[in-house]
């Protein structure tokens, strides 16, 4: 039976690591933690992904500090901050390990909670990621985007980020249903150059070797935010890592392919270890 997912009624604040952090639990099971990209929220979850996710867990969502409905300090923190806010969440709702799921900027995260809190973590799930922006020479197109002088960008700017035209024009009503949910709780300027510093500075490349969790990668061929490269960087230096590569899927894989994405998460953390 299809759930019905609310805008209000299911989220709820809590203080932990020094900010008010926003979050959602739905589902009962084993706990796994969904962690989003650089200036997104949880409302940009795609409802599909949230049911699925939640039948056989209690699937957890948050607003990154500096997104959403959570605070947004000034000051500058980092990825380490953003993963101690998540073992506060943890801590707070007396989850003592949970599968970590991380996209993007969130995958940064989820390596960060891997390497420095592994007894935490059950099963990680690495999406459209990297152990460091510096690792792999960007694309042209890359490097044009971050000569771009405008600091907030629009919906459509994200749109062009995640995927291709083609699939833009081929899929009206789910692009017009993730601009909506972009527009619930944007992130405001600072913030935003925040999460672009913190995950400029991120690197965990030398600290790969030490993640002990079963590791799963997903990643787009034709993603030109964070080329492939970077997937296989972490395959090559995350222990016993399994990597799936979806071809003509771009930096949105894991919307644009989450029918065979989910499918193949589902197994990984299904599978006993």
């Amino acid at each position: 039976m299809s759930r019905t997912f609310l805008e209000s009624e299911d989220l709820k604040k809590i203080f932990v690591n020094g900010v008010n952090i926003c979050y959602e639990s739905i589902g009962e099971g084993p706990p796994l933690i969904g962690l989003t990209g650089k200036d997104s929220n949880m409302d940009w979850w795609h409802p599909a992904i949230k049911e699925t996710l939640s039948e056989k867990n209690r699937f957890v969502m948050l607003d990154h500090r500096g997104t959403g409905r959570s605070d947004a300090p000034t000051e500058a923190y980092s990825i380490s901050d953003m993963a101690k806010d998540v073992i506060g969440l943890m801590n707070a709702l007396d989850i003592e390990k949970a599968h970590i799921l991380g996209q993007s900027m969130g995958g940064m995260i989820a390596q960060e909670l891997a390497i420095e809190f592994p007894s935490r973590v059950g099963k990680l799930i690495l999406c459209s990621t990297t152990c460091g922006v510096k690792r792999v020479p960007p694309s042209l197109r890359m490097l044009k985007w971050l000569m771009r002088k405008n600091v907030a960008f629009s919906p459509q700017d994200t749109l062009n980020m995640l995927y291709s035209k083609t699939y833009i024009q081929e899929h009206p009503a789910m692009i017009a249903s993730f601009v909506a949910r972009m527009r619930i709780a944007p992130s405001n300027p600072r913030s935003m150059e925040i999460h672009k510093q913190a995950s400029k500075s991120f690197d965990s490349y030398r600290r790969l070797g030490r993640i002990s969790a079963q590791t799963l990668i997903i990643h787009g061929e034709d993603d030109w935010v964070f080329r492939q490269k970077h997937a296989r960087i972490l395959n090559r230096h995350i222990p016993d890592s399994q990597l799936i590569l979806f071809p003509h899927a771009g930096h949105g894989v894991f919307a644009q392919e989450h029918r065979k994405a989910l499918g193949e998460i589902r197994r990984f953390i299904d599978t006993d270890d």
